[in-house]
């Protein structure tokens, strides 16, 4: 009796709910962009899809000659955990220890390349999208995560189906990066000089399961504000530049007279801010405050900002006292951590948040 080693060759071009859809694996290539990958599930990839991806993935991180073990991780989405699924039995299948950090925020699953020193991240997020979006995060050399070149070989082995099969993989679940996640972002704090009141808005996204509690440990009074996981997302997508979100922010810290209001996109790793007046502050401002906090403690401080930002970190007085310096550089996470781990600055600001 003959067997086939390792799945089909993706097709690229299968229709939904077709028996063909059912029985090869579908990954429409305009999913891999520059610095992650994302597709409308399951119009544009399918399950078969998703672990061929995961044992591209795997044989992507064999060839980079890090360890092959990796830190998983998903958002709050109905299909988040299934697509995870898939992409760990394509990363077992390649020989990959698979680390599972269950349900998580994008940071959190960062973090727990550090805390678990693993070098590898795959985290599967729809990120600040609207429902019916899926996609991976990855990164192979912490902190930095995939850009183009790394992304364009992840493609390359994925539709020339040229994953290679290999023994030694495994699942483990790790359950407890939520409390060690919690524990180094409160642990040595300095209290706040005064009390802080915060309206918390989640949007009924994954933050809703860590921002709230970990303010709150942190000393600050939190106003819960859509704060319960729900992936139908009732009232608004998570996205703090959606202005729908911050109107009702700014409206909630109107009437609860807040010092001032966050808002979480889906997956945790952008923030809106607005002040005690309702009014938005600026990603690019909320960057000059912290780049002043920062640099008042860090001598010849440099600091980097994307290019959607304003010349704010040129002009701003405090930091030209200071003698600061500023770089602009490409907007994107990807390219915004390699520049900052590249140039040893103290830290990057986006105008996304």
């Amino acid at each position: 009796m003959q067997y086939e080693k390792n799945l089909p060759v993706p097709k690229t071009d299968l229709q939904p709910n077709t028996a063909e859809f059912e029985m090869f694996p579908f990954v429409k290539p305009t999913g891999f962009r520059e610095y992650d990958a994302r597709w409308l599930y399951p119009q544009e990839i399918n399950l078969l899809g998703l672990q061929a991806l995961g044992a591209s993935l795997g044989t992507q991180l064999h060839e980079s000659g890090k360890p092959a073990k990796i830190v998983v991780g998903h958002d709050y989405r109905s299909y988040s955990l299934a697509v995870k699924q898939a992409l760990i039995l394509g990363l077992v299948g390649a020989g990959v220890e698979v680390i599972d950090i269950g349900l998580c925020l994008s940071p959190v699953a960062y973090f727990a390349q550090f805390h678990l020193d693993c070098a590898a991240v795959a985290m599967v997020t729809a990120s600040h999208n609207e429902n019916g979006w899926t996609g991976v995060k990855i990164g192979f050399n912490r902190p930095c995560t995939h850009g183009p070149d790394e992304m364009t070989r992840l493609k390359e082995i994925t539709l020339a189906g040229a994953q290679v099969k290999r023994p030694g993989g495994e699942h483990v679940f790790y359950n407890g990066i939520r409390e060690a996640y919690a524990a180094d972002f409160t642990q040595n704090r300095t209290p706040y000089k005064r009390k802080i009141k915060a309206v918390v808005a989640c949007g009924n996204g994954t933050p809703g399961l860590f921002a709230p509690e970990i303010l709150a440990k942190a000393g600050i009074e939190v106003v819960a504000l859509h704060t319960s996981l729900d992936h139908t997302f009732p009232h608004y997508n998570p996205n703090p530049e959606d202005m729908e979100m911050l109107h009702d922010l700014s409206k909630t810290v109107l009437e609860t007279g807040a010092d001032i209001g966050l808002a979480f996109d889906g997956d945790g790793d952008r923030c809106g801010v607005v002040d005690n007046k309702g009014r938005e502050l600026f990603a690019d401002k909320g960057g000059v405050l912290l780049a002043r906090h920062l640099s008042a403690t860090h001598s010849n401080a440099t600091f980097l900002a994307d290019v959607k930002s304003t010349g704010i970190f040129l002009t701003d007085p405090v930091l030209k006292e200071r003698g600061v310096k500023t770089e602009y550089w490409k907007t994107g996470h990807s390219y915004m951590k390699r520049r900052v781990t590249d140039t040893g600055a103290l830290a990057g600001f986006e105008k996304s948040g």
